[in-house]
Parts: structure tokens; sequence; C-alpha cells
């Protein structure tokens, strides 16, 4: 038993522990219905797009978590400006390329944020109380928001045919799902990078649903997996040696495979 608890006998690994649980509460459940309404490719594009915001906080020194917030409100946006001129999904992605491309080109800079790092990959082990209060408010936020409108959410993502009948505004949900995507992201990037927070998003909720056909316990598991590749993550990347983002992130896919191998409930 020793071995699994040694690891998190230091403040910062406790700390770090802390704030993959917190986040994988979060985005498990929110994953779920970000794959039921098919919105993952705009969890891929917003967590991409914000980039520049991150990096402009590098290199003046302000929070990551305001650079976020920034760049996902830029990104955003960017994807409505586009959408409302019928520019499709080609039209996002090309939004989110150039977003992406102005981020890596402000990254390459001879000022280049000497937080790079932490900018695409996250650091889990140098979060502070402060981030894990802003974290733990955000994600409180999206959990009460996601448990409010959960009729709403499960009407459009089961019968959007017949939502309008039944008193619900698909289109309202849509933007909804994608503010508290947006909130997740921001809550999740000081921790996992713009790169990786999106495994832990998808795949726990990936594996959920191959897992369950019960909406109420696939939202379940899926906080309870992406819980499960926080703390695996980060006793790996103890024991390994290995960055502690990245481990959280290929714990979350393998747990998804596994499940997939599994095959469906």
């Amino acid at each position: 038993m020793s071995w699994l608890t040694d690891p998190f006998s230091t403040g910062i690994m406790q700390r770090a522990l802390i704030e993959a649980l917190i986040l994988g509460l979060a985005c498990g459940p929110l994953g779920v219905w970000i794959l039921l309404l098919r919105r993952a490719y705009a969890a891929e594009s917003l967590s991409h797009a914000m980039l520049p915001g991150l990096v402009v906080a590098a290199l003046v020194g302000a929070p990551l978590i305001l650079g976020a917030a920034g760049g996902v409100i830029a990104a955003a946006a960017g994807i409505a400006l586009v959408a409302r001129r019928g520019g499709g999904d080609v039209g996002v992605a090309v939004v989110v390329s150039g977003l992406f491309g102005l981020g890596g080109m402000l990254a390459l800079s001879p000022q280049t944020p000497p937080r790079l790092g932490e900018l695409l990959f996250g650091d889990l082990l140098g979060v502070t109380t402060g981030n894990l209060i802003a974290a733990g408010a955000l994600a409180t936020a999206v959990l009460i928001a996601l448990a409010a409108a959960y009729r709403s959410l499960a009407v459009t993502a089961f019968d959007r045919g017949s939502a309008h009948a039944l008193d619900v505004n698909a289109a309202k949900v849509d933007l909804g799902l994608l503010i508290l995507l947006a909130i997740t992201t921001v809550a999740a990037v000081q921790g996992l990078g713009n790169l990786l927070l999106i495994a832990l998003i998808l795949a726990p909720a990936t594996a959920a649903l191959s897992l369950t056909k019960r909406l109420p316990y696939a939202l379940t598991a899926a906080a309870g997996l992406a819980a499960l590749a926080g703390a695996a993550g980060l006793l790996v990347s103890y024991r390994l040696e290995i960055a502690a983002g990245a481990s959280v992130a290929l714990c979350a896919v393998a747990l998804s495979g596994l499940a997939l191998v599994r095959g469906p409930a």
C-alpha cells in the first residue's frame, strides 16, 4: 500500500492530486454531453485556439488563467462570426488554425515565454492553493450548471427533432454547452495545458459510454474514470519520472482503450 501512498506524502503531490481530482470530476460528465451532442470538434478547437491568449499572458507575466479566458473569448468570437456567415466546419477549421498559428508565431518570437512548456502541457506539480481555489470554483459552477440543464441536454441529445415541442431551445442548449466547455477549458489549462486537457474531457467519457448505455451511470462513470486517470497519471509520473500532465493524458486514453476493447455493455 505504501507504494501507492508514498508519492502523495508531499505538499506538491497532494496539491497536484487535488487539482487532478477536481478537473476529473468536472471534465468527465462534461465530456459525456459533448460526445452525445457531437461537439468533440468544438472541444478540440477551443483548447487549441486559446494558445495566443496563453502566450500573451506569459509574455506580460499575467496569470495563465486570464490568458486562457482571453484566448477562449477570442476563439469563441471568431467561431461565432464564421458560423453566422455560414462557414461551417471548414470556416471553423480556418479560424482555429489561424489562432493556433498566431500562438505558435508568438511563442517562437525572440521574446519566447519562459513558461512555454507550461502553456502547452500544463504544470500539475506547480499548482498553488490559489489555482486550486480557482479550479474548484469553476468546476463546481460547471457541475451545478450541468445538473440544472440535465433535462434540456438530454432532450437535445436524444430527441432534437422534438425539442421545440418539449419547450427546449436546442440552439441555446448548444450555446450553453460551449460556454461550459470554455469554462472547463480555462479551469484545466493551468494543470494540463492547451494540448493535453482535451484528453481528460473526451477519453473518460468515451470509456463510460462504451461501458454503459444508461445516462446517469455514464455520467457517474465518466467522472470516476477521469478522477482515476488523474490519480493514476500522477502515480505513474512519480514512479517513471515523466511529465505529470502527459502521464495523466496517457492514462485517460489507456482507460478509454481498455473500455473499448471490453466492448459495449
